[in-house]
């Protein structure tokens, strides 16, 4: 029976005991979800933002677009003609240019699809195939001037370049990502 009364100061006591320890709770479990979010604000800030793969890829079909356009027969002797050369300078010449280009721009592959880059890889090798033939079809003492203007002369075949095919298709990955 001595159990059974409890007076109203003990309740009031174990009230205030009770409230005490309650709002101590409360104020642990404040300071650790404030702790907690702090935390995580400072591993976010560590964290390495991931780029944004379509913009990468963008830049990477831009540079390729670049690559074609300067890899084209007609810019690529437009740029270097040199009355000065022979045919076959002037082909090793080009042939040399086409190849740094390239290589230059190899690491462009890891960012588009993987058809676009072996067609420009296709014509790589398509012009560098072009460049031997025509020297090989002139005289051996043709001049630049008489290698350009085979070149010139073969460009406005219809077809007759895979620049412009590369450059389309490059075009129609770019519209699938925009």
């Amino acid at each position: 029976m001595i159990l059974l009364e409890i007076t109203m100061q003990d309740m009031q006591t174990i009230l205030i005991i009770f409230g005490i320890v309650l709002v101590m709770l409360l104020g642990i479990l404040v300071y650790l979800m404030s702790e907690f979010k702090s935390l995580k604000a400072t591993v976010d800030l560590k964290r390495p933002v991931a780029p944004d793969n379509s913009l990468l890829r963008l830049q990477a079909y831009e540079r390729l677009t670049l690559l074609a356009d300067r890899m084209s027969l007609k810019n690529l002797v437009t740029r270097m003609h040199d009355t000065q050369y022979s045919a076959t300078e002037l082909a090793a010449g080009l042939i040399e240019t086409i190849r740094t280009e390239y290589e230059h721009n190899i690491t462009q592959q890891n960012y588009v699809n993987p058809e676009v880059w072996k067609a420009v890889t296709n014509l790589k090798e398509q012009n560098i195939y072009i460049i031997n033939e025509l020297t090989a079809s002139l005289p051996p003492d043709a001049s630049a001037l008489d290698f350009s203007r085979t070149i010139l002369q073969y460009t406005t075949a219809d077809n007759a370049e895979l620049s412009s095919i590369v450059l389309s298709a490059i075009q129609y990955e770019v519209k699938k990502l925009i």
